[in-house]
């Protein structure tokens, strides 16, 4: 039988008591905290970038044309054109006037650079744009023969002919924004050039008793480059860091431009000055699609 003396049993007494002790000790020790996941930083539109479009270009043009030239003089006894160059009765002179409003479109395509920075949820920034276009509208119109506003004469059945064609535009716009992380709904306005050509062509019959207009022909044609005004907005979404793409509507008007179209027949026998006036007002619509890569980094 093993026999345990007052020295031993201490030493097992106090060795169950530490051992019992450790728990308690434990949970004294510091606890090292987890590692935190990293928060990803929200996304910012700051920084230049330079891109491509392309898309649709709506045109709605109004043409105006009026007689012009000898055709204000005061009136005389011979319908003109005539060798005097005298000018129209006031009333023929009100019905020879037309206006038209014709639409167009064409197609378009370019490229774009600019900056942003951002401000919290806002974003501000400048755009340029330089575009190819091929937008042309066009009329034809015929006017059967109709008494003079003097009953001896007549007005000669008509034929008019007018175009116009956007050649290229560019703009320099501003631009200012909401973002919501990838996305930027924005608003834009600034100047815009274009560039276009436009023809006119009037010719009369010499049908009825003793016309007016009788067998004149009038053309003439101008190539301008207008400045006017643009406006739209759309949105872009940042693909990534460095990609984006964007969907945009802007509207452009440019005013208005004139120019003559002298009479080229009959040429005998007819005084000097005769001519036609058209003024031409564009407007256009563009929606167009766009790639743009930001080069990042603060402003």
């Amino acid at each position: 039988m093993l026999k345990l003396n007052t020295t031993t049993f201490s030493s097992i007494l106090l060795a169950v008591s530490s051992f019992a002790a450790l728990p308690a000790a434990a949970a004294d020790l510091p606890v090292k905290a987890r590692p935190m996941a990293p928060v990803a930083a929200a996304f910012s539109w700051n920084g230049c970038y330079i891109g491509a479009n392309g898309g649709w270009v709506g045109q709605r043009v109004g043409y105006d044309t009026s007689p012009a030239g000898a055709y204000t003089n005061a009136a005389g006894f011979l319908a003109p054109p005539n060798a005097a160059a005298t000018g129209l009765l006031a009333g023929d002179f009100a019905t020879a006037q037309h206006s038209y409003r014709a639409d167009g479109n064409g197609g378009t395509i370019g490229g774009q650079i600019g900056c942003n920075m951002q401000f919290g949820s806002l974003v501000l920034g400048v755009e340029g744009d330089l575009n190819w276009a091929n937008a042309t509208s066009s009329v034809n119109a015929a006017f059967a023969p109709f008494p003079s506003a003097n009953p001896a004469f007549t007005i000669s059945q008509e034929n008019e002919s007018l175009s116009t064609r956007l050649d290229w535009f560019s703009t320099v716009r501003a631009r200012g924004g909401i973002a919501i992380d990838h996305w930027l709904l924005f608003g834009t306005g600034g100047l815009a050039i274009g560039h276009f050509r436009s023809s006119t062509n009037i010719a009369y019959g010499t049908n009825g008793t003793s016309p007016v207009f009788a067998g004149s022909f009038h053309t003439g044609e101008s190539t301008v480059t207008r400045l006017g005004l643009a406006v739209g907005g759309g949105v872009e979404y940042a693909v990534n860091a460095n990609w984006s793409v964007k969907a945009e509507y802007l509207f452009m008007s440019f005013g208005g431009f004139s120019y003559a179209s002298p009479l080229i027949a009959p040429a005998a026998a007819v005084g000097a000055g005769y001519s036609w006036t058209t003024t031409v007002t564009p407007r256009e619509h563009i929606f167009r699609v766009g790639l743009n890569y930001r080069f990042g980094g603060p402003l």
